[in-house]
């Protein structure tokens, strides 16, 4: 893939458009698709095109990105007269970048072969922030040929790692999504009982940098959004328990002890059903702070996201 690459990309919330806005900002050509037709169209002051349909940004794009919630909004994209499918070309590629089962891109990579398109499992880490800045973590699982074709476009958004053939880039975000699950509930509890006790939270966590307790989520997630004061979605709770049922299902699939896990997805259940769904996973830390009667200044609990 050279500089000149068309780059499709499937689903611009909040992710979606960083990414968009990041190729954009490379030199790219970029256009973008998102059933919320004014989504792809906020984009046009970054330089991006929004296409009508699945199918005409196919037809237009070299490579597209997809960065659906789940496997059936990728499928959905996929099918129909409209759909990615009827406008890829011969020596195009799809990137799968959505946390699914690793059966969902193997299927794809089966289906889409025959019509000459590569499919690759890309899953990413960092969120929009991360994505923006050019330093996201991705997983990529394809054939060595295909990763090397791709890696000048993934290293304009990040730091790609071949993990493996076709569904190992999933397998490798499922583990991710799973550490980091469990992490962000041992950072909860730590938190409300240093705030609980008086202690100044930013100091507490400069404290604990470098030491065992600490971690990317505490050091870089943590102070700009729940102890920045912002609850707002950078990556949903509600996609933090869809990642954590992927998990549990995967790992019950395999035989693998995962009480943790489980654990953390029951917590993230529990979180969206409360109404807070749509709120940062973060805002887990000011619930507990706020169970423990120490409430974090400046955020701000009050109303509801989607249950």
């Amino acid at each position: 893939m050279s500089g000149a690459t068309r780059c499709g990309v499937v689903g611009v919330g909040t992710l979606g458009a960083a990414i968009a806005e990041r190729l954009a900002s490379q030199g790219l050509p970029v256009t973008a698709y998102d059933i919320d037709p004014a989504r792809a169209e906020e984009l046009s002051e970054h330089g991006v095109a929004a296409a009508t349909s699945p199918r005409e940004l196919a037809e237009s794009s070299d490579v597209v990105l997809l960065l659906l919630p789940d496997t059936p909004e990728v499928l959905e994209a996929l099918e129909g007269d409209d759909g990615l499918e009827a406008g890829l070309t011969e020596g195009s590629a799809v990137l799968l970048s959505s946390t699914v089962t690793p059966a969902t891109p193997q299927s794809l990579a089966e289906r889409l072969a025959p019509r000459g398109v590569e499919l690759l499992d890309t899953p990413v880490s960092g969120g929009p922030v991360a994505a923006r800045d050019g330093s996201l973590r991705i997983m990529v699982g394809g054939s060595e040929e295909g990763f090397e074709r791709a890696r000048p476009l993934l290293e304009a958004v990040g730091r790609p790692v071949h993990v493996g053939p076709v569904g190992h880039g999933e397998i490798a975000k499922l583990a991710n999504n799973l550490m980091g699950s469990v992490i962000v509930l041992g950072i909860a509890e730590g938190l409300a009982l240093a705030a609980k006790a008086g202690a100044d939270l930013d100091k507490v966590r400069e404290a604990i940098g470098g030491g065992s307790g600490s971690s990317w989520i505490l050091e870089e997630w943590m102070p700009r959004t729940v102890l920045a004061g912002n609850i707002e979605a950078h990556f949903a709770v509600r996609l933090m328990a869809k990642d954590m049922r992927l998990v549990g299902e995967y790992a019950e699939e395999l035989g693998v002890p995962h009480a943790a896990g489980e654990l953390a997805r029951q917590t993230f259940d529990r979180v969206r059903a409360d109404g807070y769904g749509d709120r940062d996973f973060s805002v887990l830390v000011a619930l507990r702070a706020a169970e423990a009667g120490a409430p974090l200044d400046g955020v701000n609990l009050d109303g509801a996201g989607e249950r």
